[in-house]
């Protein structure tokens, strides 16, 4: 396991910890149905995040240039700022990953968060070549409307993933369809049926998450069925 040090300004009040399975929408989904998917509940902790202990509130006014004063700051002015205009705002973040570990940073929105008016910018960030904040800004695309970050919610997913590693991938497409066992389509149809069975009776049938068919039979294995990113707090002597 590749221990990497983050060092989080002690004047700021950002909380750094890895990504919740909890969203609001899939809390309100009735008896929280939506946990049940599991490669969305997967997909939920992908990566470290930071949040704030306020709200933050802010407006644009519909104009698109470099200015900053199209945005405003309505509530927790610390935590974020319109410098960079084209209607964005930049958080403070606080956190600087060790300039000495040469990694690739991939921040990006939060897996399965909407918030409506406004997302988070992707970037991709050489973290020796940055030596500084991590910097993260949200694009806002909802003019004349106030919108408000919700205190403690997760602003941003950040990841450290290996580009080159990714470039040793290649796909080839084929037109067709891949070949499968005799009967395929009888299988898929028992399946189908079975499935939408339990689902009457409030079953989930859970063939994903267990990675077997409708008989039980294994059909592949998941790489993992948690994401644990850790996070250890320097205890102070």
């Amino acid at each position: 396991m590749r221990n990497i040090k983050v060092y989080v300004n002690s004047n700021s009040s950002v909380k750094f910890d890895q990504l919740p399975i909890k969203r609001d929408w899939m809390e309100a989904t009735f008896d929280r149905h939506a946990y049940n998917c599991f490669p969305m509940s997967l997909a939920n902790r992908l990566g470290w995040t930071f949040s704030y202990p306020e709200d933050i509130v802010f407006i644009w006014d519909g104009i698109n240039d470099s200015s900053d004063f199209h945005v405003k700051i309505l509530k927790g002015n610390k935590y974020a700022h319109p410098n960079r205009g084209n209607r964005t705002i930049s958080f403070n973040t606080g956190i600087t990953f060790d300039p000495k570990e040469n990694i690739t940073l991939l921040t990006m929105p939060v897996p399965n968060q909407f918030i409506a008016g406004t997302q988070c910018i992707t970037t991709l960030i050489t973290n020796s070549v940055l030596a500084t904040e991590i910097p993260v800004a949200w694009m806002i695309t909802l003019p004349n409307v106030e919108i408000t970050i919700p205190a403690h919610t997760p602003i941003a997913a950040i990841l450290p993933i290996s580009l080159e590693q990714l470039q040793t991938h290649e796909v080839t497409v084929i037109n067709g369809s891949p070949e499968y066992p005799d009967n395929y389509d009888q299988y898929l149809f028992e399946r189908g049926e079975i499935a939408k069975e339990m689902n009457k009776n409030g079953i989930w049938t859970n063939f994903y998450r267990d990675a077997v068919d409708h008989l039980g039979h294994s059909v592949g294995n998941h790489e993992t069925k948690k994401i644990i990113l850790r996070v250890n707090y320097e205890k102070n002597n």
